[in-house]
């Protein structure tokens, strides 16, 4: 029979252990199954993407755009996954290009049609501390592009 000590011990470092970072081993295997989930999502179940996956200059600046807007909508109002807030995405397409020079970087590039419309959306990842994290986020769209960290600065 366990103790109450150790049963609550048990339960701090369970919960200690799902609080940590998801694992990214590879940046492109990872963004191929975060879209798999909004694919399947479509199909009347829920998908948020997990958020201990950002370098902490971007990690940093998400939490400073939540915490100036109280939990209502901030500097981000669309999901940056979909450049959109609706979504019925198909035709995805991930691919990762390394960066020269950058043992420590990668791009991944992520191209879906979202109602109708194409996207391509770049992801920026850092190896830090032995991980790789998402460093920034771009849509490459011609007549609307943006960039996630210049959005999360935004002057409200």
């Amino acid at each position: 029979m366990k103790t109450p000590l150790v049963s609550l011990t048990l339960l701090f470092a369970s919960t200690a252990l799902r609080a940590q970072s998801t694992p990214i081993q590879d940046p492109v295997a990872f963004v191929t199954d975060v879209y798999k989930h909004y694919v399947a999502a479509q199909h009347g179940s829920d998908y948020n993407p997990p958020e201990n996956i950002y370098t902490p200059r971007l990690a940093a600046l998400i939490s400073d755009d939540r915490r100036k807007h109280k939990g209502e909508v901030g500097c981000l109002d669309f999901d940056f996954w979909l450049d959109a807030q609706d979504w019925e995405i198909k035709n995805v397409q991930v691919s990762g290009l390394d960066v020269p020079g950058h043992l420590d970087q990668k791009l991944v590039i992520a191209k879906f049609v979202n109602l109708g419309t194409a996207e391509e959306i770049h992801f920026d990842f850092r190896k830090t501390g032995g991980r790789w994290l998402i460093d920034d986020v771009q849509s490459v769209k011609p007549k609307n592009s943006w960039t996630l960290s210049r959005i999360l600065q935004c002057k409200s």
